[in-house]
Protein backbone atom coordinates (compact mmCIF):
# COMPACT_ATOMS: atom_id res chain seq x y z
CA UNK A 1 0.00 0.00 0.00
CA UNK A 2 1.06 3.45 -1.00
CA UNK A 3 2.32 5.86 2.09
CA UNK A 4 2.12 9.36 1.91
CA UNK A 5 5.58 9.88 1.80
CA UNK A 6 5.71 8.25 -1.19
CA UNK A 7 3.13 10.58 -3.31
CA UNK A 8 4.93 12.16 -5.81
CA UNK A 9 2.76 15.83 -6.46
CA UNK A 10 4.29 16.44 -9.70
CA UNK A 11 2.02 13.76 -11.21
CA UNK A 12 -0.85 15.86 -10.54
CA UNK A 13 -1.68 19.01 -12.96
CA UNK A 14 -2.27 21.68 -10.65
CA UNK A 15 -5.07 23.29 -12.98
CA UNK A 16 -6.17 19.97 -14.69
CA UNK A 17 -10.22 21.15 -13.04
CA UNK A 18 -9.77 24.30 -13.84
CA UNK A 19 -8.92 23.40 -17.74
CA UNK A 20 -11.77 21.24 -17.94
CA UNK A 21 -14.79 24.12 -16.85
CA UNK A 22 -14.24 25.25 -20.85
CA UNK A 23 -15.10 21.69 -22.12
CA UNK A 24 -17.53 20.97 -19.35
CA UNK A 25 -19.71 24.23 -20.39
CA UNK A 26 -18.73 23.62 -24.29
CA UNK A 27 -20.91 20.95 -24.35
CA UNK A 28 -23.94 21.84 -22.27
CA UNK A 29 -23.85 25.41 -24.48
CA UNK A 30 -24.42 23.70 -27.71
CA UNK A 31 -26.76 21.31 -25.85
CA UNK A 32 -28.95 24.23 -24.18
CA UNK A 33 -28.93 25.71 -27.78
CA UNK A 34 -30.39 22.41 -29.02
CA UNK A 35 -32.80 22.34 -26.39
CA UNK A 36 -34.22 25.57 -27.71
CA UNK A 37 -34.43 24.38 -31.03
CA UNK A 38 -36.38 20.97 -30.27
CA UNK A 39 -38.61 24.07 -28.20
CA UNK A 40 -39.13 26.29 -31.37
CA UNK A 41 -40.00 23.03 -32.84
CA UNK A 42 -42.42 21.80 -30.66
CA UNK A 43 -43.90 25.94 -30.60
CA UNK A 44 -44.06 26.10 -34.19
CA UNK A 45 -46.52 22.82 -33.72
CA UNK A 46 -49.17 24.70 -32.11
CA UNK A 47 -48.78 28.01 -33.79
CA UNK A 48 -47.70 30.17 -36.80
CA UNK A 49 -47.63 33.46 -34.50
CA UNK A 50 -44.01 33.93 -33.61
CA UNK A 51 -45.04 35.71 -30.25
CA UNK A 52 -47.62 32.76 -29.25
CA UNK A 53 -44.63 30.74 -30.07
CA UNK A 54 -41.96 32.33 -27.45
CA UNK A 55 -44.55 33.05 -25.26
CA UNK A 56 -45.45 28.88 -25.23
CA UNK A 57 -41.26 28.69 -25.49
CA UNK A 58 -41.09 30.99 -21.46
CA UNK A 59 -44.74 29.79 -20.23
CA UNK A 60 -44.99 25.88 -20.78
CA UNK A 61 -41.22 24.68 -22.67
CA UNK A 62 -39.11 26.47 -19.80
CA UNK A 63 -41.16 24.21 -16.72
CA UNK A 64 -40.72 20.68 -18.65
CA UNK A 65 -37.96 18.37 -18.50
CA UNK A 66 -35.46 17.26 -21.83
CA UNK A 67 -37.45 13.75 -21.86
CA UNK A 68 -40.39 15.66 -21.23
CA UNK A 69 -39.82 17.79 -24.58
CA UNK A 70 -38.30 14.20 -26.24
CA UNK A 71 -41.02 12.29 -25.97
CA UNK A 72 -43.37 15.42 -26.60
CA UNK A 73 -41.18 15.61 -30.20
CA UNK A 74 -41.44 12.07 -30.66
CA UNK A 75 -45.27 12.17 -30.66
CA UNK A 76 -45.39 15.38 -32.91
CA UNK A 77 -43.05 13.63 -35.42
CA UNK A 78 -45.15 10.16 -35.65
CA UNK A 79 -48.34 12.64 -36.21
CA UNK A 80 -46.79 14.23 -38.99
CA UNK A 81 -46.07 11.42 -40.40
CA UNK A 82 -48.89 9.57 -40.15
CA UNK A 83 -50.85 12.67 -41.70
CA UNK A 84 -48.43 12.39 -44.59
CA UNK A 85 -49.40 8.80 -44.92
CA UNK A 86 -46.97 6.80 -42.68
CA UNK A 87 -48.51 3.82 -41.51
CA UNK A 88 -47.70 2.64 -37.83
CA UNK A 89 -46.54 -0.84 -37.71
CA UNK A 90 -44.10 -3.40 -35.42
CA UNK A 91 -42.38 -3.88 -37.71
CA UNK A 92 -41.54 -0.74 -39.41
CA UNK A 93 -41.51 1.39 -36.09
CA UNK A 94 -41.40 4.87 -35.36
CA UNK A 95 -40.56 7.09 -38.95
CA UNK A 96 -37.62 9.08 -36.68
CA UNK A 97 -36.77 6.53 -34.23
CA UNK A 98 -33.06 7.03 -35.54
CA UNK A 99 -33.61 10.92 -34.30
CA UNK A 100 -35.76 9.88 -31.37
CA UNK A 101 -32.87 7.35 -30.07
CA UNK A 102 -29.90 9.91 -30.83
CA UNK A 103 -31.68 12.70 -28.60
CA UNK A 104 -31.81 10.21 -25.97
CA UNK A 105 -28.11 9.46 -26.36
CA UNK A 106 -27.07 13.27 -26.28
CA UNK A 107 -28.77 13.89 -23.08
CA UNK A 108 -27.26 10.65 -21.52
CA UNK A 109 -23.61 12.78 -22.29
CA UNK A 110 -25.29 16.25 -21.68
CA UNK A 111 -26.25 14.73 -18.04
CA UNK A 112 -22.53 13.46 -17.63
CA UNK A 113 -20.84 17.02 -18.08
CA UNK A 114 -23.56 18.77 -15.83
CA UNK A 115 -24.19 16.29 -12.98
CA UNK A 116 -20.56 14.25 -12.93
CA UNK A 117 -17.58 15.63 -11.05
CA UNK A 118 -14.60 15.96 -12.45
CA UNK A 119 -11.43 13.58 -11.76
CA UNK A 120 -8.03 14.84 -10.94
CA UNK A 121 -5.89 13.72 -13.34
CA UNK A 122 -3.23 11.43 -11.83
CA UNK A 123 -0.83 11.18 -14.62
CA UNK A 124 -0.20 14.00 -16.98
CA UNK A 125 1.48 12.18 -20.10
CA UNK A 126 -1.52 9.75 -20.01
CA UNK A 127 -4.74 11.36 -19.65
CA UNK A 128 -3.87 15.41 -21.57
CA UNK A 129 -5.91 17.35 -22.84
CA UNK A 130 -9.07 14.90 -21.70
CA UNK A 131 -11.19 15.36 -19.12
CA UNK A 132 -12.15 12.57 -16.65
CA UNK A 133 -15.69 12.36 -14.88
CA UNK A 134 -16.70 10.06 -12.17
CA UNK A 135 -19.82 8.53 -12.18
CA UNK A 136 -21.06 7.54 -8.62
CA UNK A 137 -24.51 5.87 -9.06
CA UNK A 138 -24.40 1.99 -8.20
CA UNK A 139 -20.71 1.44 -8.44
CA UNK A 140 -18.17 4.49 -9.01
CA UNK A 141 -17.18 4.35 -13.09
CA UNK A 142 -14.86 6.76 -14.52
CA UNK A 143 -15.69 7.94 -18.00
CA UNK A 144 -12.62 10.19 -19.58
CA UNK A 145 -12.94 11.75 -23.06
CA UNK A 146 -10.14 13.14 -25.52
CA UNK A 147 -10.69 16.45 -27.49
CA UNK A 148 -11.21 14.37 -30.53
CA UNK A 149 -14.20 12.69 -28.32
CA UNK A 150 -15.66 16.31 -27.54
CA UNK A 151 -15.33 17.32 -31.21
CA UNK A 152 -17.30 14.20 -32.21
CA UNK A 153 -20.02 14.98 -29.29
CA UNK A 154 -20.73 19.11 -30.94
CA UNK A 155 -20.41 17.63 -34.25
CA UNK A 156 -23.28 15.11 -33.09
CA UNK A 157 -24.99 17.55 -31.41
CA UNK A 158 -25.28 19.95 -34.41
CA UNK A 159 -26.05 17.00 -36.70
CA UNK A 160 -29.08 17.01 -34.64
CA UNK A 161 -29.53 20.41 -34.40
CA UNK A 162 -29.58 20.57 -38.46
CA UNK A 163 -32.45 17.66 -38.43
CA UNK A 164 -34.81 19.71 -35.93
CA UNK A 165 -34.19 23.02 -37.98
CA UNK A 166 -35.23 20.98 -41.42
CA UNK A 167 -37.96 19.26 -39.74
CA UNK A 168 -39.07 22.88 -38.23
CA UNK A 169 -38.77 24.89 -41.34
CA UNK A 170 -40.82 21.87 -43.04
CA UNK A 171 -43.69 22.09 -40.37
CA UNK A 172 -43.26 26.37 -41.13
CA UNK A 173 -43.41 26.24 -44.83
CA UNK A 174 -46.66 23.51 -44.75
Amino acid sequence: MARIEDFDPSIIEPNYEERTYPIRGKIIAHFAMFEKNIEALLAAEFSTESADRRKMQYIVFDRMTFESKRTALKTVLLNRAIEDGFQPTKRIGHPFKKLIEELTHLNSIRNQFAHYPTIIATNKLEYSYAIGLEEYRDSPNSKWFTIDEIDTIINRIQSAKLEILKLTRKKTNR
